[in-house]
């Protein structure tokens, strides 16, 4: 059963707001235009690889996309009676060789060689910050295990030929349900009655994300600043008798602020001035304050 969907990412709502609010020319435009196509790209295989766990049964496997657990966001968690399984999503293409004697992966691709050693540590590291965060909560002990889960639709595993696939913690998106089910195998005896399963489920569900800040060193003062006109794009609405009215192509809207209060708050966050906020808009205090309460209902 999906319990948490993978959601569309801050990053990537704030790179849009920002690309939007920025001329063409400024220096950091190519480069946030091509972090948001990169991040997109990212999101749409892993929300693919994420379909592939939808077919687990729902009272036995509980899965967790995205979940945020202290200082770190694990890809995917699944969480069962008995064990639970830590998933990490790899981007490479090409030819994958897992190397065991390493911790790494080798990618061939384009005539070149290289080794990945980061994904296998970064599970690991993973792995001693869930198992720390549930002895916190005293939360009972469970087997904990990770899973390195190719996502790019060109990736093609290549299996060593000392090992089998059943031994590696990698596979293919499309093989992850037959990995967690041989899992199940091997950890075939529950370890939690049905209250702790509860307790652990519960305490998941209440992990939460710290708001990010917009990862591009962009000033406001480089922004086109105001309220977009939702018809013709351009930042010249004033507010007037309750309404916006465009100064260039006279659209009108009631509710024309909301996107620029989300755009705002996406790449300045929620602790922002107030006056950050009217500097933004280009309306007074006084209307913003009618504006935001306004677009909280």
């Amino acid at each position: 059963m999906i319990v948490k969907q993978r959601e569309y990412p801050t990053q990537i709502r704030a790179g849009e707001a920002l690309l939007g609010r920025l001329p063409e020319r400024h220096p950091l435009y190519g480069q946030i235009a091509r972090d948001v196509k990169k991040w997109d790209a990212k999101y749409k295989r892993e929300k693919r690889a994420d379909r592939f766990l939808e077919i687990l049964p729902s009272g036995q496997f509980y899965v967790y996309h995205a979940l945020p657990i202290t200082n770190t966001c694990l890809d995917g968690l699944i969480l069962t009676r008995n064990f639970v399984l830590i998933t990490g999503y790899n981007h490479l293409s090409g030819a994958i060789f897992p190397d065991p004697a390493f911790a790494q992966l080798i990618q061939q691709k384009g005539g070149k060689e290289k080794g990945w050693p980061e994904p296998f540590a970064r599970l690991q590291k993973q792995k001693e910050i869930l198992c720390t965060w549930a002895r916190m909560r005293h939360l009972p002990e469970l087997p904990l295990e990770y899973l390195l889960v190719l996502c790019h639709e060109g990736a093609e595993l290549k299996m060593p030929v000392a090992n089998s696939a059943d031994e590696l913690r990698i596979c293919p998106a499309s093989q992850a349900v037959y990995k967690v089910t041989k899992m199940m195998e091997t950890y075939s005896q529950p370890v939690l009655d049905g209250k702790h399963f509860k307790k652990w489920h519960k305490h998941l569900l209440e992990c939460r994300k710290n708001p990010g800040i917009c990862p591009w060193p962009v000033d406001q003062s480089d922004m086109y600043t105001g309220v977009g006109c939702p018809l013709c794009r351009r930042f010249e609405m004033d507010f007037n008798n309750g309404a916006w009215h465009c100064q260039v192509c006279g659209h009108t809207s009631k509710d024309a602020h909301r996107k620029a209060i989300e755009e705002f708050y996406l790449l300045f966050g929620r602790d922002a001035p107030d006056e950050a906020l009217c500097s933004f808009l280009r309306v007074d205090a006084q209307t913003a304050a009618q504006i935001v309460r306004e677009a909280a209902h």
